[in-house]
This record gives C-alpha cells, sequence and structure tokens, in this order.
C-alpha cells in the first residue's frame, strides 16, 4: 500500500495518520483509467500518455520559437544543445582523452572472446579502419518505406516547431529559430541567458505539454477539467519546483486534480518489484536512489551529471579517429546531425567483450533537398568504448572536467520560506512561545518573524532544499560544508582527484550510505536498471561484474536486472499503475485544495517525505 508523507505508512499494518487540522479528508473517487494522464518529463524526451494506454507517446522535449527576423547587431538566437556540448576542447584535453582511450583499450585486451578456443581479443586499430573509412563514399538511396520523398522538410511558415520538426534543423534552418530544452540534467533549465528565468522554462513546459495533449492525444484543452494528472519527478528534487509544477498542472493547464511521485518509486512499480536500488540513466544524468516499501531512502540518493548525450560526444570524437565518413557532421550547431548520433549510439554500441574485430555497419542520412544518403562505415572497439565511458568518466571530461553531484539536503541545512511548516518556522515560532531548547536552534539569515498558526509537523520531518537558480543542493566537490555546519555528502561521489566516480563505484557508495546490513544485502541483490540510455546490449551483465568484483568473496550477492520492456518506459508505466490503485485514492490533491491551501496539502499527501 502507498506511504503517507508522515512518519505513519499504510504500509505497517496500521491506518493512516488523520490529516492536520483544517485540511480536507481525501474523497473517494472513481478510478477511470482513460481519463488519467500520465505525464513523465526528461532532460531530452517527455513520455505522455492515458494511464489506460499500452505505451506512452515520446517526443522531443523540447520547443523552437520563430524569430521575427535575423538580427546582426548581437541578438543572436538561443540554441540549447540536444547533446552536451564540449568543454573547451584543446590540445591537452585531447592528449587526456587519447590516453584513456588507450588505457580502455589495454583492459579490453585482457577480455577473452567466449567461444570453443576462449581466445583473448584481438582488436583493430584505428588506423586500419580509417583507411576504409576514408575511402568510403556515400551512396543515394530510395527514401526508406512510409517516408514518402515528396514529404516537405521543414514547414518554414510554422511559428512554433514541436518534436521531429525541431530535429530537421539543420545549422543554417536553426538561426531563424530560439529553441529552448525547458530540462537539462534532470531538472529545470534555468539560467541567465534568454528565456531561462523559472516562468520562461515554466512557459516552455505549459507550451510543450498543451501542444502533446491537444495535437498528439487529441484533447482538447477545455476538456482538461474532467481530467487527472500524475506527473513523475526526480528522486533529488527542488521544493520551489514541485511547487511550480502544481500550479502548472492545476491552474495554468487546469486538470481536475493531481500527484506526485518519484521517478525511481514508479520505476518499482512498473517492474513489479518491492524493493530495490534504481539506476536510472538517462539524456543527461544518471540517478540511484534505493527504494524499501515504497520510500525513496533519503541518505542512498543521487544525481550524477552524466547520461546518454555525454556517450555520444565520445562516439563522434571515437568515431572521427578511426575515418568516420561523414565529415560534416557537426553536433554542436546541427539538430540534425545531433539526433544522428543519438541513433548511432542506440544501433552501434554495446557492451559485448566477445565481439572484436572490424564489424561493417551502415547508416542513412537525409539532406535538406530531400535526398537520401546512405553511408558504410566500419566500426571496431569504438563501439564498446563509448559505453565504457560510465566506468572510465575520465573519458567524459570532454564535456566537462569539473560536474557538480546533485543529493537532497536534510531539514536543518535548508527551508522554504514559503513553507510555514517547514523546521525553520517550528524554529521561529517554538523561540516565540517560549519553548525550551528553541534558543539552540540556528536560524537563517534574513529571516523575519512570522505569524503563529498551529504546529503539526513533526520537528525531525525532513525538508527539501529550496533550490532557486544557483542549484544549491549540487556542489563541486571542493565544498566541504554545507549550510548548518553539516558534512557536505557531495563529494562522497568524487575520488581523491575530484573527478566524479564512475557507475559502479557510485552505486557501491550510495547503498553503503544504508544504515541496515540486511537493507544494504537486499539492495545489491535487486538492482534495476532503468532510463533511456540503459538499453545498450551487455550493460546490465557488465555492471554486475564491475560491482561484484569490488565486493567480499561470498559476502554479498549481486543482481542486475533489467524488465523485459523499453527501459525508458519502465518508470512511467509505474505511474500508470500507481494512479489506478485503490490505496493512491488519498494522494490526489484538487484545484480548490491546491487554491486554498497551497503547499500545506502538498506536505499532507506527497507519496515522499517532504
Amino acid at each position: 500500500m502507498m506511504q503517507r508523507s508522515r512518519a505513519s505508512s499504510t504500509s505497517s499494518g496500521r491506518l493512516p495518520a488523520p490529516p492536520p487540522m483544517g485540511l480536507p479528508q481525501p474523497q473517494a473517487h472513481p478510478l477511470e483509467a482513460p481519463k488519467i494522464i500520465v505525464i513523465h518529463p526528461g532532460s531530452q524526451h517527455l513520455r505522455i500518455g492515458r494511464a489506460a494506454d499500452l505505451n506512452p507517446l515520446t517526443l522531443l522535449h523540447a520547443v523552437a520559437y520563430r524569430r521575427r527576423q535575423r538580427n546582426t547587431s548581437g541578438d543572436h538566437p538561443h540554441h540549447d544543445p540536444l547533446l552536451p556540448p564540449l568543454d573547451n576542447v584543446n590540445t591537452a584535453l585531447m592528449v587526456e582523452f587519447e590516453e584513456q582511450r588507450l588505457a580502455v583499450s589495454r583492459i579490453l585486451q585482457h577480455c577473452c572472446v567466449v567461444d570453443e578456443k576462449k581466445r583473448l581479443r584481438v582488436a583493430t586499430p584505428p588506423q586500419q579502419l580509417a583507411h576504409f573509412n576514408r575511402s568510403s563514399q556515400a551512396e543515394k538511396v530510395p527514401p526508406p518505406s512510409g517516408q514518402p520523398a515528396e514529404e516537405p522538410w521543414l514547414d518554414r511558415q510554422a511559428p512554433v516547431l514541436f518534436d521531429d520538426r525541431i530535429l530537421r534543423l539543420s545549422a543554417l534552418d536553426a538561426r531563424d529559430y530560439d529553441i529552448h530544452f525547458p530540462m537539462q540534467r534532470g531538472e529545470l533549465n534555468v539560467h541567465k541567458a534568454k528565456g531561462g528565468s523559472l516562468q520562461a522554462s515554466l512557459q516552455h513546459l505549459e507550451r510543450i505539454w498543451s501542444y502533446a495533449l491537444e495535437a498528439r492525444l487529441k484533447i482538447p484543452l477545455r476538456e482538461l477539467g474532467t481530467h487527472c494528472a500524475v506527473l513523475v519527478v526526480n528522486d533529488v528534487y527542488v521544493r520551489r519546483h514541485l511547487r511550480e509544477f502544481m500550479t502548472l498542472l492545476l491552474q495554468r493547464l487546469g486538470f481536475r486534480r493531481c500527484f506526485l511521485v518519484q521517478d525511481s518509486v514508479a520505476s518499482t512499480y512498473g517492474a513489479g518489484v518491492g524493493y530495490g536500488c534504481v539506476v536510472d540513466i538517462g539524456a543527461q544524468k544518471t540517478s540511484i536512489a534505493c527504494i524499501e516499501d515504497g520510500i525513496s531512502q533519503l541518505d542512498a540518493r543521487v544525481r550524477l551529471p552524466y547520461g546518454g548525450g555525454d556517450l555520444d560526444q565520445v562516439l563522434l570524437l571515437l568515431l572521427r579517429k578511426c575515418g568516420f565518413p561523414y565529415r560534416e557532421c557537426n553536433v554542436q550547431d546541427s539538430y540534425v546531425d545531433a539526433h544522428l548520433l543519438d541513433e548511432l549510439k542506440e544501433k552501434f554500441c554495446h557492451l559485448n567483450a566477445s565481439v572484436c574485430g572490424a564489424q561493417e555497419k551502415h547508416f542513412n542520412l537525409r539532406k535538406q533537398n530531400g535526398q537520401w544518403l546512405r553511408y558504410t562505415i566500419q566500426v571496431g572497439d569504438e563501439a564498446i568504448m563509448a559505453p565504457l565511458a560510465l566506468f572510465h568518466t575520465e573519458l567524459l571530461n570532454i564535456t566537462g572536467r569539473t560536474r557538480a553531484v546533485c543529493t537532497q539536503l536534510a531539514a536543518q541545512e535548508q527551508y522554504d520560506c514559503e513553507d510555514c511548516f517547514d523546521a525553520e518556522y517550528l524554529k521561529e515560532t517554538g523561540r516565540k512561545n517560549g519553548i525550551k531548547g528553541a534558543d539552540n536552534m540556528p536560524m537563517g539569515t534574513g529571516s523575519q518573524p512570522r505569524p503563529q498558526l498551529p504546529v503539526t509537523a513533526d520537528d525531525d520531518e525532513l525538508i527539501v532544499v529550496d533550490q532557486d537558480e544557483a542549484n544549491s543542493n549540487c556542489q563541486p566537490p571542493q565544498a566541504s560544508h554545507a549550510a548548518g555546519g553539516h558534512p557536505n555528502t557531495n563529494g562522497y561521489y568524487h575520488n581523491g582527484q575530484g573527478q566524479v566516480l564512475p557507475l559502479d563505484q557510485a552505486v557501491i557508495r550510495a547503498i553503503n550510505r544504508l544504515s541496515s546490513y540486511e537493507t544494504k544485502r537486499k539492495m545489491f541483490g535487486s538492482i534495476l536498471l532503468v532510463g533511456s540510455s540503459a538499453k545498450l546490449p551487455g550493460l546490465a551483465a557488465w555492471l554486475e561484474h564491475k560491482i561484484s568484483q569490488q565486493m567480499q568473496p561470498t559476502d554479498i550477492e549481486v543482481n542486475v536486472f533489467t524488465k523485459g520492456m523499453d527501459a525508458g518506459m519502465v518508470a512511467w508505466k509505474g505511474a500508470a499503475i500507481m494512479s489506478v490503485l485503490e490505496s493512491a485514492r488519498e494522494l490526489w490533491i484538487s484545484q480548490n485544495d491546491w487554491q486554498r491551501y497551497g503547499l500545506r496539502i502538498l506536505r499532507e499527501r506527497s507519496p515522499f517525505l517532504w
């Protein structure tokens, strides 16, 4: 059964605790799956659909606004990149990248090919592959079936572009548009450039979600008052952003009611497991969370700033070293080329050490004139080295040497000035009422006395960092202490040189933060691999092997598994399942509840510790 946001829970067999004085009791609702919309927003893709659908609609989570005129006086178009941009590529960085490539190559040479002879791998040198690839010429081919040649390449009259129309923008076409991805690295893309404010990012979300609902799901926006929404949010979340999401769903879009669920919790429902360590590898982030009885454990929750997009950039450098035949590829400026690299990663890359030697591959590319070209390329260990960057993060320095790891902060470290039931408010009211020990509680800077209200929350209840544009819960490894004098755990996920930890070590450290040995043993035995970038063949077995190597012999059994479905849809499926459960009725928040009670009702109804 579902957990409440308080210490009491229905899973323990007890009845749920009554809501605070003045809050409404959850009402019984008919659970109509066709009227429930499940929304799972990501950095690159949006998955949205009815809870009754077999699979969600998947579209690019971006919007492009056509510029009125091309201005050469310094007003340049704004382009959020599809792939993480390269970080000041210079000679020293490329020398370091080549050294790391050779180190990974030497590791692969000690692997065995599993066949009747069980021989060592013999890799094809990049120079030999380059000899073939440089002589490879593109050939004209007819368009793929179902895609007629006369289809218009780009609607240049449309004021706003969505989904695949954005993916058709070449470097030249993109100059006429401001292109925004409202989420980056797993959270709202708040920045100081054009269209980067919090409210602008929310407007981008509203525009994209409205298009998906009206144009793709065929639900008129005026009828959303008869529909309900379930929003999948990150485990490491920003409390202010969750408040804005609720306002967007209930007031701006006008859904009748909604609730929020963390993505790792939803993944366990989608996978049908009661507990486990969920490793979610997305396009731009990798999150790790330990789930037990429907609750994401606070200490074992982390978001790492690398994902499938970083692997795309590594793959491109490796392919160029072996003479990539599509020499005009420009993923920085062309959304067509960036999307092509993402497809090549899914088509070429794997983690199967038994595959070695030159493999001949093909890929098609459509030019702006409508002509389709077919390229032939030979690929060797480049196909396995790119995904190995998850385990050798030095290769990822090309997209950022300094990476901030995000963890959830506890109550005493941050507070929300608009939440009258957070820890800071309780300290202030406790001092005002003369409660013993209140004077020893640290005060926030610049805080002012607030009106006294009935206190019903527990002093030790967890709250979350209110993260504005500065992402204060994402700290570089140099920061040793957070606000309130408590050690910053973010450095826990960096090595001694400040390098962010590889995937296997991050999973081990996250699980080891749990206090109970029995819980640790359960988590190592149930590591669930999900996310759009977790579909690489052999990734689960490789991760299991790497973790097992670092465990004591016969101590703990390690089991990494995936489900027999698209790994990127597991969380959406789980949220759809949760939305129709009888035990989820107490989670729904209506328009009237939100307008009247605001954060009080979210704190009470949210299925995670607020």
